[in-house]
């Protein structure tokens, strides 16, 4: 209704540019103050100046949310009252208002005033009356708390003065009776500050009598009466406390104030009542309380309010300026802090939650072979959108510890930088403050931390008053947000022992692995949410434990695929062409449901389309597609000059052989940032030009940070690892046989950490295939026959393998590895080992696992037989299973 305030023309035009067409119910307006009002008594009134943001996100039916306007106002209003039939009336007599920040979707520029016009008559017009009539009862119920109502006043006159009444001049008990009830309300569900809280002020015997007391309500009213009890000072302190901690409702804490003196205490009073508390308040707030008053604890407040305030600005134009967002000011907050070729479009991911049991289950049966399925309800997973998320986020003091796993490249690390994005932009309110650590930085940490020192060293430190910003956030614990992406990257071990649990608090300095667990356990910021991703790796006990909402990232489905698809050649006439051409080629279709893959895919199918519209032939494997984008980006930077590929590989190969090196080395040193010294200049010139790597800054301390240097994607690290071995002349076939293993799903407890090789035996594999031979030729300036005996090694090592006890897990790996081949004769060999070891139990399968296996079984010579029990199967999944032929029995 706010926005159907259109009665004039240009009205009607600022709508329509706000709304973008679209309707008001697909849209959400919030409005909030961003600092304390000031307000200050004058003849004609009563002044009130106050700082408050509008934002207004539109909904449109079947795309992402968007914050059409986002604006920051300083409102000022003299308001004049009058007391009529025991009601206070409010009366704004003048109004100014002025915008400190603009930013609108349809007017980037702010040029455009009848949006500003408009605002301006909105908020006199609706806005201000809306806000005066909440307070107007609210006031009226404080002053009838005084006993104002058993007065018949005739003719009141209210002039805009100090008050000259005392405090102990009102009824206190009167005061606290008027909002006892929602004072229970808002107390239930902050019982653990509550309870903490009055150890101070009554007792410990007293409050051992309230064990017996279940329900949250009742305990809570107990208390309430037991410190009105305890006298007229303690109750001072208490609700002096209550207003200083928590964030309380106006009308609640102007009552509460009020019963406590704040600010109307004379100076006798105040010696009075730090005699008389020095009985029954602790020593610590006893001195706390004679070296600063009432005004100056409320000051102090109104510091860290304005500190944390400038500081949460501060996060949100770092955060911009990282990974993008609507907020991000100037041309060089716009400029992007990644190589071009991984500044994609974001398209929502597939996530399907489960329940957080499994997690338990899948780790103490690590094998994947286990003949018992679980139970039916165990097996259906939902699906979830991110804001799902963090949905019942709630003020209830207890951490949650969200994890998503998801395997390579499905798009973890993407939509943790989205998210980032989102609550820059405003979208997730219901956190004041958000921090994103990746742990392959902070793997480089070579000492242990605060909290205090990681989220301000690591990630962003406050311009001013880091005390008084970090004492805010640990007062509003419930609306941080941490994210750690990558927990399988960490190289350090995450088992803590539980020989330091009880003796770290978040003054303690601390490990990363310390850190990370006492944060999940809610012991150094409790009511935080916790974030964490990870490759389905084994994860450490305590995580396991403590997790709250479990959830796979599955990457995108072919709906997906599609939009992303259409988004990447939005620009080029032959976006249907690329579509249909994706959409006809099935094995195709299920790579692009990886992302990463896809954008290869789509790197590969522009270039080829621009140059050949009519017939387009695109590589066949995952290894090719990768081969076929770096011969690309080669050719992209040299133009009409790149020559045919061995001119293209001459003119590059020692930076290319230099990168497969640092590639290689990383991976069997567990490392996966680089430093300026770790890497020669012709390399990273190479790598950055071509965006194969990215830049960032390292912080492993307070002083300057230093610049990082990582692969854009873990996979890309781990193609050109695979490429140095085949084309090393230091590396033999027996040396080459024994880096070829299969990926298990989930690590063993007692297995050691093989580096961070996922798809690391998968690019072996592909290197093998005929395919790559002359590529691998001419950067190992070798025979064909010297390549061929490296490739042919591969090829046994994988018979081998299929000669071996594999669980289900390992026989899919084993399929991928030989679809890379391409080898028909090497696919029918496998097909024939592996005919009646088709046994898959309680994991799920891709469709790229399915089009893997239907590859082989296709090859082989027998009839098969399948079993698929307790495997989650989608739509595309048994697509592609009904083109497998010579299946005997399926279950």
């Amino acid at each position: 209704a706010l926005f159907e305030f259109e009665d004039t023309e240009a009205q009607q035009k600022a709508v329509h540019l706000i709304f973008q067409g679209n309707s008001y119910n697909d849209s959400v307006a919030k409005v909030w103050s961003l600092a304390l009002p000031e307000i200050s008594l004058q003849p004609e009134g009563t002044v009130v100046k106050s700082l408050v943001a509008v934002e207004i996100s539109i909904f449109p039916p079947g795309e992402e949310p968007l914050t059409a306007l986002y604006v920051e106002e300083e409102i000022t209003v003299t308001i004049q009252a009058a007391y009529v039939e025991k009601k206070l009336i409010l009366h704004p007599v003048d109004s100014q208002i002025e915008f400190k920040v603009f930013n609108c979707t349809a007017d980037p520029s702010g040029n455009d005033r009848s949006i500003r016009n408009f605002l301006r008559k909105m908020i006199s017009a609706v806005g201000i009356p809306e806000v005066i009539s909440k307070i107007e009862p609210a006031l009226t119920s404080l002053m009838n708390s005084k006993g104002l109502h058993l007065f018949e006043i005739k003719n009141p006159e209210i002039i805009t003065r100090k008050p000259t009444l005392q405090n102990d001049d009102f009824s206190v008990e009167g005061a606290v009776a008027s909002i006892r009830p929602q004072l229970v309300e808002f107390l239930s569900h902050r019982l653990d500050w509550l309870l903490s809280a009055s150890r101070h002020f009554l007792p410990t015997a007293v409050l051992s009598g309230l064990a017996g007391v279940t329900d949250h309500r009742e305990k809570v009213s107990v208390l309430l009466d037991l410190l009105e009890e305890a006298g007229h000072a303690t109750w001072k302190q208490f609700a002096q406390c209550l207003c200083m901690e928590c964030d309380l409702p106006l009308e609640m804490e102007i009552l509460l104030m009020s019963s406590a003196g704040e600010g109307n205490l004379t100076q006798m009073q105040e010696a009075h009542t730090d005699a008389s508390d020095q009985s029954s308040v602790p020593r610590g707030l006893t001195r706390r309380r004679r070296s600063s008053s009432p005004i100056s604890d409320k000051g102090a407040k109104q510091q860290r309010l304005d500190s944390a305030e400038k500081y949460q600005r501060l996060l949100v134009d770092s955060i911009c300026k990282r990974y993008g967002g609507r907020r991000a000011a100037g041309a060089a907050a716009q400029e992007p802090t990644q190589p071009l070729a991984f500044n994609q479009a974001f398209v929502n991911l597939v996530l399907r939650q489960s329940k957080a049991s499994r997690l338990k289950e899948k780790t103490d049966k690590p094998r994947e072979d286990v003949a018992s399925a679980p139970e039916p309800e165990e097996c259906v997973d939902t699906a979830v959108r991110v804001s799902d998320l963090f949905g019942n986020v709630v003020r209830s003091g207890t951490t949650k510890v969200i994890f998503l796993f998801g395997k390579p490249g499905t798009g973890k690390t993407m939509l943790m930088h989205r998210i980032c994005q989102k609550w820059a932009e405003g979208v997730l309110h219901q956190f004041l403050f958000t921090f994103l650590f990746e742990f392959r930085q902070l793997n480089l940490l070579k000492r242990k931390l605060t909290l205090k020192e990681l989220l301000f060293d690591l990630f962003l430190q406050p311009e001013d008053s880091p005390d008084a910003v970090f004492q805010h956030l640990l007062e509003n614990a419930q609306r941080t947000l941490i994210i750690f992406d990558g927990l399988d990257e960490f190289v350090g071990n995450m088992d803590v022992s539980s020989a330091s649990k009880g003796s770290l608090n978040r003054s303690s300095s601390m490990s990363i692995s310390e850190l990370f667990a006492e944060l999940c356990h809610g012991n150094l910021l409790p009511g935080c949410t916790v974030l964490v991703t990870s490759r389905p790796k084994r994860l450490p006990d305590f995580l396991i434990n403590t997790v709250d909402l479990l959830a796979e990232v599955w990457g995108f489905d072919h709906e997906k695929v599609e939009e992303y698809v259409s988004h990447y050649f939005r620009h080029h006439s032959f976006r249907e062409q690329a579509i249909a051409h994706l959409k006809n080629n099935t094995k195709l279709l299920s790579m692009c449901q990886i992302p990463a893959l896809c954008y290869v895919v789509c790197i590969c199918l522009e270039y080829l389309l621009l140059k050949h519209q009519t017939s387009v032939e695109l590589p066949q494997t995952m290894t090719q597609f990768y081969i076929k984008m770096l011969l690309i980006f080669i050719n992209k930077q040299q133009g009409e000059h790149a020559g045919d590929e061995e001119s293209q590989l001459n003119s590059n190969k020692k930076a290319i052989l230099g990168l497969c090196d640092l590639a290689l080395k990383g991976l069997e040193a567990k490392k996966l940032v680089f430093y300026v010294g770790d890497i020669p200049e012709h390399v990273k010139e190479f790598a950055s030009l071509h965006g194969l790597l990215t830049v960032f800054e390292v912080k492993t301390n307070s002083a300057h940070p230093e610049t990082g240097y990582a692969f854009v994607h873990l996979s890309l690290q781990e193609f050109f690892a695979a490429l140095c071995l085949m084309i090393s002349k230091n590396v033999d076939k027996s040396h080459l046989k024994r880096k070829l293993s299969l990926k298990s799903k989930w690590t063993l407890k007692n297995e050691a950490k093989t580096g961070f090789m996922e798809s690391f035996h998968i690019f072996l594999s592909g290197l093998s295939s005929k395919e790559c031979r002359t590529f691998i030729m001419l950067l190992a300036e070798q025979s064909e026959a010297w390549v061929q005996d490296k490739q042919d090694a591969i090829l046994q090592s994988l018979k081998k393998l299929a000669a071996t006890q594999l669980t289900g897990p390992k026989v899919i790996e084993l399929c991928h590895c030989t679809f890379e081949t391409q080898g028909l004769e090497v696919a029918q060999h496998i097909g024939s080992l592996l005919n009646f070891k088709y046994e898959f139990k309680n994991f799920r399968l891709t469709p790229l696992d399915m089009s893997a296996l239907v590859f082989v079984i296709n090859l082989g010579q027998d009839v098969t037989r399948l079993d698929f029990a307790g495997c989650p199967l989608d739509t595309d999944c048994l697509e592609m299973l009904a083109s497998c032929r010579n299946v005997e029995h399926l279950r």
